[in-house]
């Protein structure tokens, strides 16, 4: 078996790859020597777009089957990411003094990237994210906490460095992209995500409302940081046109998938019709895909809001254009929806509204919040249920009512 074809095939099994809806076609773009490691981007051209995969591998004479990556020339190869002598090498290549580092682990249940822990002194102190698919420009998880973390935010992991490369690009002038491996930041002991803290509550019919105070407060300030912080423009007519047509483009697909969402079609269109007359605020970066997953709770220490990469396969380009603060509050008030009705606890319909009304009635009257317009709130909080309708008529029918009943909320 050719090296790639046998690359291919572990990659292919990974959770972070992303192709998994079609038959992959690799090839070796690219190779580096690395400490402890060879660094190898892999490109899959059979999806949509061509994927470039950043695979690190290191030799491990006696590795268990299950374990081995590929062979070639004799060398049994395994993913770098579990061997000290490169995950500590990509510390001291950004910069941080690697002497006290005592032991690493790579945390389990990633998806899209690796997340290593990195024990100082005998305690779980830094995290380094590795990413695994590779675009050209700086990941915006690193220029929004980097930034965030310069401001003295409180709302974020605290940034400790970054690390890029480059391979080659034919599609560029230059012959070459640059892009982000990957960065390393505070690491939290203890914390939980808001979503399984917010689940356990409305399981139980608990109040949450003094959480969701604190999360709206949280967020605001993230707004806040990020508008003063980083470039901000004036919504343009063009802009306004553009978002009308991607949320009525949604609405069509919604439409014909869901009789549900047909029947509701001219009320919806109303309420998007209102939002795009308003006045909008100014464009900024905001998280862009904010739900209870995206924010850890620390033991006495309040929320940290991360994960501000956007969507990985998308270019990095329209990962940093300015959107809608708004639309990160449209995504946490459905996330309170959704953690209410899966929750299933008592009066589920009721809990949630609590907690999307101390939440933003918190973000309101935080300092750094920006201005909330009822109407284009709402029309963002529509187009979020009008997409959820979609994936959950696709992929899962139960949970078809959850949606549905947003838009009713919405629209009365």
């Amino acid at each position: 078996m050719r090296f790639e074809d046998d690359l291919g095939a572990w990659v292919a099994r990974q959770r972070w790859y992303a192709g998994k809806s079609h038959e992959p076609q690799f090839r070796v773009l690219d190779a580096q020597p690395v400490p402890g490691a060879t660094r190898y981007l892999l490109m899959d051209d059979a999806g949509a777009a061509p994927t470039l995969y950043n695979v690190p591998l290191a030799e491990s004479p006696d590795a268990p089957d299950h374990a081995v990556a590929a062979r070639v020339d004799g060398r049994t190869l395994v993913d770098a990411a579990g061997h000290r002598e490169f995950t500590v090498g990509l510390l001291a290549a950004m910069g941080l003094d690697t002497a006290r580092v005592t032991g690493s682990r790579i945390l389990t249940g990633e998806q899209s990237n690796t997340s290593i822990v990195f024990d100082v002194d005998g305690e779980p102190t830094i995290i380094l994210k590795l990413f695994r698919t590779l675009h050209h420009g700086e990941n915006p998880d690193v220029t929004v906490q980097r930034v965030l973390s310069d401001a003295g935010s409180p709302f974020v992991p605290r940034f400790f460095g970054s690390l890029d490369a480059e391979w080659p690009d034919i599609g560029r002038d230059t012959g070459t992209a640059h892009g982000t491996l990957g960065f390393a930041q505070e690491f939290l002991a203890g914390v939980r995500d808001g979503w399984a803290i917010a689940l356990d509550a409305a399981r139980e019919g608990r109040d949450f409302t003094d959480a969701a105070r604190d999360l709206g407060v949280a967020v605001a300030g993230v707004h806040g940081d990020l508008g003063a912080h980083l470039d901000t423009v004036d919504a343009t007519r063009a802009d306004v046109s553009a978002v009308g047509r991607a949320w009525r483009r949604r609405l069509a697909i919604a439409a014909a998938e869901v009789p549900a969402v047909a029947d509701r079609l001219t009320a919806i269109e109303a309420v998007y019709d209102a939002a795009l007359a308003r006045p909008w605020p100014r464009l900024q970066r905001i998280h862009g895909d904010l739900h209870l997953g995206q924010v850890l709770a620390v033991p006495h220490g309040g929320w940290r809001l991360v994960d501000f990469e956007g969507e990985p396969l998308r270019p990095m380009e329209e990962r940093a254009i300015p959107d809608l603060p708004p639309r990160d509050v449209a995504g946490m008030l459905r996330s309170f929806d959704y953690a209410g009705a899966v929750g299933g606890g008592p009066e589920a319909a009721a809990w949630a509204a609590t907690c999307r009304a101390a939440f933003t009635e918190a973000y309101a009257a935080a300092p750094g919040a920006i201005e909330l317009d009822p109407e284009l709130l709402r029309a963002l909080v529509l187009d979020k249920a009008v997409y959820e309708s979609i994936y959950e008529a696709r992929n899962r029918p139960d949970w078809l009512p959850v949606p549905l009943a947003g838009i009713d909320a919405a629209l009365a």
